[in-house]
């Protein structure tokens, strides 16, 4: 989950990563995602991002201050 504490950009959510590079075993980092939807957020705002979700800020107006939470996920059954 991120939360907007100052200034906007644009994320992009779903899609595929453009050139994969695993970072360690828990993610993957990539120069961008093809087919996603993107979305302008801004100061304020709350976004929730699925477990396993290629999500990117493709651009940013100057400055934009997050918070990021790892949420825990229920475990499986």
């Amino acid at each position: 989950m991120f939360y907007v504490i100052d200034g906007s950009a644009t994320l992009v959510t779903g899609g595929k990563l453009t050139n994969e590079n695993r970072t360690n075993a828990a993610n993957l980092s990539g120069s961008g995602i093809e087919g996603g939807v993107s979305r302008r957020v801004a100061k304020g705002d709350f976004i929730m991002v699925p477990e396993g979700t290629p999500h990117w800020f493709s651009a940013i107006d100057g400055t934009v201050v997050l918070m990021s939470l790892h949420l825990p996920h229920s475990p499986q059954r």
